[in-house]
């Protein structure tokens, strides 16, 4: 137990949920799914070289293997681990939360300060209690920054999670209408994430990153400030923002110039026109640029040059009946105001002589009471937007559908339909986007179609 407890926390990227992603000299954790026990893929991991196996589960083998140990509670003895390695490490800890951005915010910090520094941050979206301890087990120590997620679909998440991470630099994203299944209202949810700072969980907070552009926003700020966070940078087109948005320019090579007021200073970059509705997620990097006093030339040289990342955005090349068709990827979540920002940015996407767009969007979930009312109310924004080709998949799109009686969009909720439809109509280098929530029928969709992904 001693010798594997002191290999995770002198090695970084070593422990591992799924059996696929497994490298010789991880660690394997067999944790309990919805359909299986992760004992079942123990041989598996043996086979790959795994250094040690994590279960609380006895396995069910012939012969006892010294790799394998078996504790009482993997979770609890993981946290301990992942407790005694934060208090170790002595770099600066970014945590991010907020409705939605996370990810992408950490993947373009991650970006931006990989070339000059070394970067732990968490994988994927591992924003959970589980997903938040696993990075932190995964952290180098030697790493100059370290970026944690910290999500929540609940009350009094944020507070067990940012009691464990401890970031002493916060962003928090905006605050929308998310999870309101559980959390009810937007000022929940910005007092939920405001636990993030709050001195009671965290006492080592210096510096709170966020919108001013919303009143649960400032709502935010003025708790940050009652807590006595020193360094506060608010960012939006607003006068009063700290990191004001001056003007957003098109370019005729397709990118977007951007300037940004601080202080005195303006500061001029480029990014690419498929992050124009990502705009805040890059000034956020941008603030932590300047709190750290990092040369802003590292920042604004690779501003046009930000990838795009899977399931929010990523524009893939697949072939579809023997046609090239560009699949624009928003499948991974959803939310009223992202769904309006994506149907916003698919409008606006320029076309040649006879090229098509096609939408696709799914059923947003974990709304709650209102749930109908945010599709119908999203329907009613697509209407305004007068696209040409729109297709509609889930109950409640169905259902709201049904009640605005509008006849050019169509409904299918079925993926091979939904195929065969794009297979029938679309032609080389048309364009569909899909955008739906990850547990909706447009992430299947759009797994189906990226198994054929031109190289």
């Amino acid at each position: 137990m001693k010798k594997l407890t002191e290999y995770l926390i002198n090695n970084f990227d070593k422990v591992k949920i799924h059996s696929s992603y497994l490298d010789k000299g991880d660690v394997f954790v067999a944790l309990a799914g919805k359909n299986n026990h992760g004992n079942d893929f123990i041989q598996v991991a043996i086979k790959k070289g795994a250094k040690y196996i994590i279960t609380d589960q006895k396995p069910d083998l012939n012969s006892r293997n010294k790799k394998i140990i078996v504790v009482k509670n993997s979770l609890k003895f993981l946290k301990e681990i992942s407790i005694k390695k934060r208090k170790l490490y002595n770099g600066k800890v970014i945590g991010i939360t907020g409705s939605i951005g996370k990810t992408s915010i950490k993947e373009n910090l991650k970006f931006f300060l990989t070339p000059y520094f070394i970067i732990s941050a968490s994988i994927k979206s591992y924003n959970n209690y589980l997903g938040v301890i696993i990075s932190l087990i995964n952290l180098n120590l030697k790493s100059d920054f370290a970026i944690f997620e910290i999500g929540t679909n609940d009350f009094f998440e944020i507070r067990r999670l940012t009691s464990l991470v401890k970031p002493s630099q916060v962003i928090i994203s905006n605050i929308y209408q998310t999870h309101l299944e559980k959390l009810i209202t937007t000022r929940n949810i910005a007092i939920e994430k405001s636990d993030i700072f709050n001195p009671k969980y965290n006492s080592l907070t210096k510096l709170l990153i966020i919108p001013n552009e919303k009143l649960d926003e400032k709502f935010i700020i003025n708790k940050a400030k009652k807590s006595n966070i020193k360094n506060i940078i608010s960012i939006g087109k607003s006068s009063n923002s700290d990191l004001k948005i001056l003007s957003l320019k098109n370019k005729k090579d397709l990118s977007i110039n951007v300037k940004v007021k601080n202080d005195e200073e303006i500061i001029n970059f480029y990014i690419n026109k498929s992050q124009i509705h990502r705009i805040n997620n890059i000034i956020c990097c941008l603030a932590i640029f300047i709190y750290n006093k990092i040369n802003l030339r590292y920042f604004t040289s690779l501003t046009n040059e930000i990838p795009e990342i899977e399931g929010r955005g990523k524009i893939n090349q697949i072939n579809l009946n023997k046609k090239k068709i560009n699949l624009i990827d928003e499948s991974y979540n959803a939310s009223p105001q992202s769904m309006k920002t994506c149907i916003s940015y698919f409008k606006d996407i320029k076309t040649r002589k006879e090229q098509k767009k096609l939408l696709i969007l799914g059923d947003m979930k974990e709304l709650g009471d209102n749930s109908l009312e945010y599709h119908i109310e999203i329907l009613e924004y697509l209407v305004t937007k007068k696209l040409s080709d729109v297709i509609i998949c889930g109950e409640l799109l169905k259902i709201a559908l049904d009640k605005i009686c509008n006849k050019n969009i169509l409904s299918m909720n079925d993926i091979n339909s939904i195929i065969e439809f794009a297979k029938n109509n679309l032609n080389d280098n048309d364009i569909v986007l899909i955008k739906g929530s990850n547990s909706s029928i447009t992430r299947n969709l759009a797994l189906k179609l990226l198994e054929n992904r031109r190289p």
